[in-house]
């Protein structure tokens, strides 16, 4: 397949996506709800709030992400999409009307948009590789653990990625720069800042696709801004913190949704506060030191979902794959994430936010710092229940790569970030591999 011919169907196919989920939208209303029509310019002011409302939700998503993807992550994408702006049109469609409609024929429209989506994507995802096939890569590295760490990660995306070779930085300059000119893609993995600099500017040049590991100095530059001194940018690094008014509205947002989340999940937790406490007869509420801003130490609250004696040997451990102190109750509720409800009080209380970094044991946390000095860099903000490291990391995730998340949330906040991480938290309940547990011998979320 030409790749222009290619990349032209690829945009039809994406095209006729977008007008199927519309087209379904438009007949939906027009035969369920036929009562909220207006004029001309009445409709297409609902269609463009539609619209928006999809732009909105398949950005927060991802639902266009073909190729950076997996299709099973696509198709929730775009179910959790039409969830959302159906159940928003329904709501304003209701209120056109002055009274609730029947739900009934906005559940059709749902279904039908599922239905729709699911085989143009794999339709689209097909195309996508056919016009883009795996590139040809070289991995540049300079610590041979990490090349084998990240070679595993790299050969998991083998519809992306075609891996040739490896070469380390510490050949000479023509080695480097032949295994360059004979492949698309380059990763630099923890290679020597002076080198990577020489090498990166030839990539540059020569067309090459690029991939860096990050580090504490580049996630800071990543969110510095820019002063000129005469004609000559400066990337200026100094943080000014959130002024008072953002602080109080986020503070504000906090206290709703976590009144709104006890209000709405009181019922859920109730039932699980008695499963819990009739399975062995100990308390259901399990409350944990944790630290939050500033190395504040704070209980954290929790359903029980181990055994009541998990700790008693004193060790503060994570949980571990197949963990045998789990309860059946506990591996209901760890992932499904319900054990985690009572943390709305917490957030209710003002110890934790609902986005912020995970709040760590003391132990660990300690721990953490002792290898990772800049570890207690996360303590500038407070705890959250999610977060970009929640999202994007899993349980098990080693520190390093949660640290970066946590140090890239904390330097782009913004109350509309917040509100963005809240949304694509849903899709992480929908993640069962986002609770696995560390490796049964160990501890913490190390590398071993």
């Amino acid at each position: 397949m030409k790749h222009k011919t290619g990349s032209f169907i690829l945009f039809l196919v994406k095209a006729t996506l977008v007008f199927a989920i519309f087209a379904i939208f438009i007949f939906g209303q027009r035969y369920y709800y036929a009562g909220t029509l207006y004029y001309f310019w009445g409709n297409i002011i609902v269609i463009l709030l539609y619209a928006a409302v999809l732009y909105m939700t398949s950005r927060i998503y991802n639902g266009f992400n073909y190729g950076n993807a997996s299709i099973q992550e696509i198709i929730t994408a775009w179910t959790l999409s039409f969830v959302i702006i159906n159940v928003f049109q329904y709501f304003i469609l209701s209120l056109i009307v002055n009274f609730l409609l029947p739900v009934r024929g906005f559940f059709y429209i749902f279904l039908a948009q599922v239905i729709v989506v699911i085989p143009m994507s794999i339709l689209i995802n097909y195309l996508y590789y056919r016009v883009n096939p795996a590139h040809s890569t070289i991995l540049i590295y300079g610590d041979i653990e990490k090349l084998q760490i990240y070679r595993k990660m790299i050969k998991k995306q083998h519809r992306r990625f075609k891996v040739t070779g490896v070469i380390s930085q510490h050949e000479q300059t023509g080695p480097l720069l032949d295994a360059i000119n004979k492949v698309q893609s380059v990763f630099f993995l923890d290679v020597d800042e002076v080198k990577q600099e020489g090498l990166l500017e030839y990539c540059y040049l020569n067309d090459k696709h690029t991939y860096v590991l990050p580090s504490f100095s580049k996630i800071l530059l990543n969110a510095a801004s820019t002063i000129w001194l005469s004609n000559t940018p400066v990337f200026s690094l100094k943080k000014t913190p959130p002024d008072l008014a953002t602080l109080m509205t986020k503070r504000l947002i906090d206290i709703v949704i976590s009144l709104i989340g006890i209000i709405i999940s009181s019922p859920i937790m109730i039932v699980v506060w008695l499963c819990v406490w009739l399975y062995d007869r100990h308390p259901a509420i399990y409350k944990q030191i944790r630290v939050t801003k500033g190395g504040r130490k704070f209980k954290l609250y929790k359903f029980r979902s181990m055994v009541a004696d998990a700790e008693d040997d004193g060790v503060p451990r994570l949980t571990a794959k197949d963990d045998n102190r789990i309860t059946p109750i506990g591996r209901v509720i760890r992932p499904t994430r319900i054990d985690e409800l009572p943390q709305l009080f917490n957030v209710l209380f003002g110890a934790m936010s609902i986005v912020g970094p995970r709040p760590e044991r003391p132990e660990i946390a300690q721990m953490y710092e002792e290898i990772y000095p800049i570890f207690v860099f996360r303590t500038k903000v407070k705890a959250g229940i999610t977060g970009l490291a929640q999202i994007f990391g899993r349980y098990n995730t080693p520190p390093e790569e949660k640290l970066f998340l946590d140090i890239m949330y904390i330097e782009s906040f913004s109350i509309m970030r917040d509100i963005k991480l809240m949304l694509q938290t849903v899709s992480v309940l929908l993640k069962p591999s986002s609770t696995e547990g560390i490796e049964n011998d160990s501890t913490t979320a190390l590398r071993q």
